[in-house]
């Protein structure tokens, strides 16, 4: 059963759950507070395994990048060296045309096979407004 939260200011996140995960989209800042931006945090959520990170996608200002699994130097993908020019929809496409198959590549795929990626689509393309006035 999928769940959505809609937000009302730019701080409120918005969540996402579907087939034994949450997205979370929120603005934030880095570690250290030296960079900010907005945030796509999928995570496992369930009774054995909650709050797991699975992909994190931090578009921020500086320095975008994204984690695929655990967070660690090797799971670290920075988007200005794989030519990404706009982080937030680059994130946006990514999640409505591969999430299932990145799930699966962080090595969740009992969530991957069931997460149902056409309804990814429609809900990430329904809240695209609201996520780009986030950033």
């Amino acid at each position: 059963m999928e769940k959505e939260t809609a937000s009302a200011t730019k701080s409120d996140p918005i969540i996402i759950e579907q087939a034994g995960m949450r997205m979370t989209v929120a603005h934030r800042q880095g570690l250290g507070g030296s960079d900010e931006g907005l945030t796509f945090d999928i995570t496992t959520a369930g009774p054995e395994e909650e709050g797991k990170r699975i992909l994190r996608f931090d578009c921020f200002y500086k320095n975008p990048h994204y984690h695929i699994g655990a967070s660690d130097d090797r799971s670290t993908h920075k988007m200005k060296d794989e030519g990404v020019e706009d982080s937030v929809r680059w994130t946006l496409t990514q999640l409505k045309t591969r999430f299932s198959s990145m799930v699966k590549q962080a090595g969740y795929e009992e969530i991957a096979e069931r997460i149902d990626q056409k309804a990814i689509d429609d809900q990430l393309t329904r809240l695209e407004p609201e996520i780009l006035a986030k950033y």
